[in-house]
């Protein structure tokens, strides 16, 4: 079978020009997309001023085409149609799978760390993650990251209002300290846990960004692991932060961006 039957040529060419003005992150005049498309430049024409009428494309007024707001409305659409926890289920379970330990998905609420789905490693000893519990931001490795990872804006905000309070001896009531590492996570790209909510209890969290590139979730990795340089955590950190990554890729971030 003829596996080009069906298909709409003119459909494709168009669509080449969308992902080549999309690549280049800049206007583009019509000589440069057919340059670039490889099309005549009476093709490219045709097909930008149909892609400019349905709002695909718009015009500037030295001719030049640049990406159209349809664009960012359909992917709005796409964003709002996500089932994060059915996204995420492939994620946190190879989390587990590959780390021997539970892994967990969180989002902020208000000035508050919350779990929503999660995945329980069948090896070791199990934890049952505290889901839709309120968690607090400065002990615990989601917390930290979210903090790290806010508009600086309302992290002050934020970061004001928090108790500090002790949940064990390990747990940071310095605000200074505080900040040095939330500037640690930052550069990083990850936020560790060292039974600082719980005795015991050590978890690492890496960011998942939405397409605009806006922290949008924290992947986490939690378990009792004996301390944070032994090799069974520092492998938790590695694939907590690749599979993070993995997922923001799924919301379509791009690192390119």
């Amino acid at each position: 079978m003829d596996e080009n039957k069906g298909k709409v040529k003119s459909l494709s060419k168009a669509i080449d020009l969308l992902d080549i003005l999309s690549a280049s992150r800049r206007a583009l005049s019509l000589s440069e997309l057919s340059e670039r498309a490889g099309y005549p430049k009476s093709t490219t024409h045709a097909l930008a001023s149909t892609l400019r009428d349905r709002g695909l494309l718009r015009q500037l007024q030295n001719g030049d085409y640049a990406l159209g707001m349809r664009l960012f409305e359909y992917g709005s659409a796409v964003s709002r149609g996500f089932d994060i926890s059915e996204l995420s289920r492939p994620y946190l379970e190879s989390l587990s799978s590959l780390t021997g330990a539970n892994s967990v998905i969180s989002l902020l609420d208000g000035e508050s760390a919350v779990s929503f789905d999660y995945a329980v490693s069948s090896s070791g000893v199990q934890i049952l993650p505290e889901i839709g519990v309120k968690l607090p931001l400065h002990c615990t490795s989601q917390g930290k990251l979210m903090l790290a990872y806010l508009p600086q804006s309302r992290a002050q905000s934020v970061f004001r209002r928090q108790s500090m309070r002790p949940f064990t001896r390990h747990t940071i009531i310095d605000r200074g300290h505080l900040q040095q590492q939330l500037e640690d996570i930052r550069q990083k790209g990850y936020a560790v846990e060292d039974g600082e909510y719980k005795v015991g209890l050590r978890s690492v969290s890496a960011p998942v960004f939405d397409a605009n590139g806006d922290l949008k979730y924290a992947l986490t990795t939690i378990g009792f692991f004996r301390k944070v340089s032994a090799d069974d955590f520092v492998n938790a950190v590695r694939v907590t932060v690749d599979q993070a990554g993995m997922l923001s890729n799924a919301l379509g971030f791009s690192s390119d961006k």
